[in-house]
């Protein structure tokens, strides 16, 4: 528990922090479905028509940083358990998060280009506009495969020390499996198949960020 009264707020917003970033990913899964549009981008698909791929985009931003203070919650009530593997773990949180953010930055920045885009008269220039567009989602891509997997292994830190903590063993294996399945889906770029674990293991993610966020913000 924290003994410095200046941090008593740390586990109620790391726990809202930590549920509200649950409850975007749900939400972002949703608007995939809502919108029929596929998380694998195309220039054409962005340029043409941008609206929804940004708004997607924006909503995973904003979800993810809500992951830092989840962060630092959990790190302040886990480290009087394993401080080292607790201060590796948010470490490599912290840089999950950056690396998404610059990675939804890289979509979000193709929205104001759209228009000119759109109203290229020369073939020429709309095939220069495609070619920055790809650039950007293949930069884009690349960023998101570093953060899921910096993001998989803090998890899988994180549910190993939470076996011995507040939370109960129940929840640290849902934690670890969550993180070894998005692992796992990261290497889908060497072996395709596994790919398809990816997602499994981001609605495990929101389960257990929901789940633990509840607890986090009850703790005194």
């Amino acid at each position: 528990m924290i003994n410095d009264s200046s941090w008593k707020g740390i586990y109620k917003v790391g726990g809202l922090s930590l549920l509200a970033a649950g409850l975007v990913l749900f939400l972002f899964f949703l608007a995939l479905l809502i919108l029929q549009t596929s998380p694998t981008l195309t220039p054409e698909m962005v340029l043409d028509d941008p609206l929804p791929s940004v708004s997607l985009y924006a909503l995973a931003a904003f979800g993810e940083l809500l992951l830092m203070p989840g962060a630092i919650g959990l790190y302040y009530s886990l480290k009087n358990i394993r401080k080292t593997c607790m201060l590796t773990a948010t470490s490599l949180w912290m840089m999950a998060v950056i690396s998404f953010l610059i990675s939804r930055s890289q979509i979000i920045s193709l929205g104001p280009i759209s228009s000119s885009y759109q109203t290229a008269t020369s073939e020429t220039i709309r095939a220069a506009y495609l070619v920055s567009a790809e650039h950007a989602i293949e930069l884009g891509n690349v960023f998101t495969d570093m953060a899921l997997m910096f993001l998989a292994v803090a998890s899988i830190l994180i549910g190993f020390v939470m076996r011995n903590g507040v939370f109960g063993k129940g929840v640290s294996y849902l934690v670890v499996v969550a993180g070894t399945l998005i692992l796992l889906g990261t290497m889908g770029v060497l072996l395709e198949p596994l790919m398809v674990l990816a997602p499994f293991g981001l609605i495990l993610s929101a389960i257990w960020q929901i789940i633990i966020g509840v607890r986090l913000y009850r703790l005194d």
